[in-house]
């Protein structure tokens, strides 16, 4: 008799701690079975590009030009709660360089131009989507202790603290895809 009143005490907190994680779970976890069950979006017809650039920059009154290339690669398809299913797309420098860098404010902090989305250069942006171009502006991208940070620098800031114009930006237009 004492067993079965120690077990009953024992199962009753288990069972109210069980009940409040599958209420709490539940939603996220039939969202998950949703999303995995949605089929796949339409592959795209091209699947690899290639985009030259040029940007012309100044900093601290020297002229400077970088020219590479942007390869966008299909990387199959992705999910989340957000978008449900979608395509994913690779984006590298044909330079082996991670990003655009203009400047090495220091151990930690760098300034760099942003080319723009493989979604973008690929044809693939959504109906809702639009594409900002970064141009005149540039980013930072600074590693901390707690993890990376990441943000816009606006031309005059971009000019007033570090000395760095943006005069042009050219790089051969997206392309027309087509989804199957």
């Amino acid at each position: 008799m004492k067993e079965k009143k120690t077990l009953l005490i024992l199962s009753i907190p288990l069972l109210l701690a069980f009940a409040i994680i599958a209420y709490i779970a539940l939603p996220w976890f039939l969202i998950l079975i949703g999303i995995q069950l949605e089929p796949n979006p339409p592959r795209p017809e091209i699947t690899h590009g290639e985009f030259p650039f040029r940007l012309e920059y100044e900093i601290n009154g020297e002229r400077k030009v970088i020219q590479d290339t942007l390869i966008c690669e299909f990387d199959g398809f992705g999910t989340n709660e957000a978008r449900g299913k979608y395509r994913k797309w690779r984006e590298r420098l044909s330079s082996g360089n991670e990003r655009i860098a203009l400047l090495k404010v220091n151990k930690t902090k760098e300034i760099f131009y942003a080319p723009g989305s493989a979604n973008y250069y690929m044809g693939d942006l959504g109906n809702t989507e639009e594409y900002e171009p970064l141009f005149p502006n540039a980013l930072f991208f600074e590693k901390e202790s707690s993890g990376t940070n990441t943000g816009i620098i606006h031309a005059d800031e971009l000019f007033n603290k570090y000395h760095i114009r943006l005069i042009s930006w050219d790089s051969i237009p997206p392309i027309k895809n087509n989804f199957k």
